[in-house]
């Protein structure tokens, strides 16, 4: 869950108790704060964040946020010929967004829930295919949200890489993007100490975790 999101909505809750059964003002007050609609109809709060929190990120990252893929040293361009170098039947990028690495890594299927451009349009936990790939990239992807979700998230990009298979990360240590539109992204705060606990849980080996700029670079292999 979204805590700022759930916060602030308990927070109006408080002043105005009659939000949550008028679905009209409701709607209003959110857009006025939030800037999304969201339309539901005797709504629990849990649903009601979860909602907002789903249109804040289609609204920044489908209509503001642009890649900055070559300002990384290790998780930019750098990663196209460290993984084709593995010579990859198969290679699943996660939160593709603009999908930059089709055509440049070999064997990449996009999945983003934001972005035409995408190969598959839907969540990372929605994305349920008959075969794992021998790749996982996941570049700033599973970043949003309570602990609890990145578990889930990082629990599903591990189940779709096959065993023996590596996983190559970007992930945000808690900093906020600048654009107003962000503001109510809740920005995970990835540590080293939470990513070698975290592979341990899903049976991964650390490989490398590097500073990457503003961000943790980090690659995971699955064990058999």
């Amino acid at each position: 869950m979204n805590i700022k999101i759930y916060n602030r909505v308990m927070e109006m809750i408080k002043n105005a108790p009659s939000l949550m059964t008028n679905p009209q003002t409701l709607k209003v007050a959110i857009k006025s704060e939030f800037d999304v609609e969201v339309e539901m109809t005797a709504p629990s709060v849990e649903h009601l964040v979860d909602a907002i929190d789903e249109k804040v990120l289609a609204n920044y990252f489908g209509r503001v946020w642009q890649p900055k893929t070559k300002k990384y040293k290790y998780s930019g361009l750098d990663i196209i010929d460290e993984v084709n170098a593995l010579e990859p039947t198969s290679v699943l990028d996660l939160g593709c967004g603009y999908n930059e690495f089709k055509g440049k890594i070999n064997n990449v299927t996009g999945v983003d829930p934001f972005n035409d451009r995408a190969d598959h349009n839907c969540s990372i936990l929605e994305y349920r295919p008959e075969t794992q790939y021998d790749v996982t990239i996941c570049m700033g992807s599973i970043n949003f949200g309570s602990a609890d979700k990145i578990i889930r998230e990082m629990s599903h990009a591990v189940s779709l890489t096959a065993p023996e298979g590596l996983m190559f990360f970007r992930a945000n240590p808690g900093k906020q993007h600048e654009a107003p539109q962000a503001k109510w992204i809740d920005f995970f705060h990835w540590t080293p100490e939470f990513i070698i606990n975290i592979a341990k849980e899903f049976n991964c080996v650390v490989v490398t975790i590097k500073q990457d700029a503003n961000r943790l670079y980090f690659v995971l292999k699955r064990r058999s």
